[in-house]
């Protein structure tokens, strides 16, 4: 290459940066604080990222953000760029931008802390993410509708090298006769929320008054139920720090709990218990 070949990829490289370098210099990234979990599970992500960043949007209208990346959580960050001028960039960037205080960027509180429920920001919280990805809020006057939640997919993104935990869905924990609820309690509808759009969760579950479910991130979507919902949760043996979570997120949101434990994390369940749990 010629000298004067040379010098321009030179002088082409120092503007790419600073044109890089004042398009990044617009931007705010905004990191999780959040509770013992990674920000690619759902309670996590919702509680602990999500939900914070909606409400630091709400606050700073019209300001670029950059995101870290959540992995199958990205469908929900997918929604919010379309209204917000949303750049999300690997884990690694992020972590390299923090530690060197290389641009902006905001750590947020998460809300996934189950000592630190506040109702009154999760509510706050939960309104600022609708807005955010376009949820419209349903009609508080629909009938009642009977949610089981059941684990049957899981994604293979959680075997590959980008994973930061180990298993998803029903290979994580799973209730192989959760199905046959539907034989006692007859207008209860079962679903895989894993593969419905992020809009449609929401909308389902702002119909919802009870929901079933087995421990795990399902039943974090008691948040867009109406307060005074009946919550059932289908809880194997956990361990000590995690076993009282969505009872403690029921209680601060206002809602009826039902607890029906379950011998191991793939037993079958008592339909009879759990029917008659669902009965309140």
């Amino acid at each position: 290459m010629s000298l004067r070949g040379k010098v321009n990829d030179a002088l082409g490289g120092l503007a790419s940066k600073r044109t890089n370098r004042q398009a990044y210099g617009r931007r705010t990234l905004l990191v999780a604080n959040n509770w013992d979990g990674s920000v690619q599970q759902f309670y996590h992500f919702l509680f602990g990222y999500l939900m914070p960043v909606a409400l630091w949007v709400k606050a700073h209208p019209n300001k670029p953000i950059m995101m870290r990346d959540c992995g199958p959580m990205n469908t929900w960050l997918t929604l919010a760029a379309e209204r917000v001028d949303l750049e999300i960039v690997p884990p690694g960037a992020a972590l390299h931008i923090v530690v060197g205080d290389r641009m902006a960027h905001e750590v947020l509180k998460g809300m996934d802390f189950p000592s630190d429920f506040d109702k009154g920001r999760l509510l706050a919280g939960a309104d600022a993410l609708r807005e955010l990805i376009g949820a419209p809020r349903g009609d508080s006057k629909a009938p009642g509708r009977t949610i089981i939640i059941n684990r049957v997919s899981s994604e293979d993104f959680y075997h590959g090298p980008d994973s930061e935990t180990h298993m998803s869905g029903g290979e994580r924990r799973s209730t192989p006769n959760l199905a046959q609820l539907t034989d006692s309690v007859p207008a209860a509808e079962v679903i895989d929320l894993a593969r419905v759009d992020p809009r449609e969760q929401i909308a389902l579950m702002e119909s919802a008054t009870t929901l079933v479910a087995q421990h795990g991130a399902g039943l974090a979507h008691m948040i867009w139920m109406p307060q005074g919902s009946l919550i059932v949760e289908i809880s194997p043996p956990l361990p000590d720090q995690v076993f009282a979570i969505f009872e403690q997120l029921a209680s601060c949101l206002g809602h009826r709990y039902v607890r029906v434990l379950q011998e191991s994390v793939h037993a079958p369940v008592d339909l009879e218990a759990l029917s008659n749990a669902t009965k309140g």
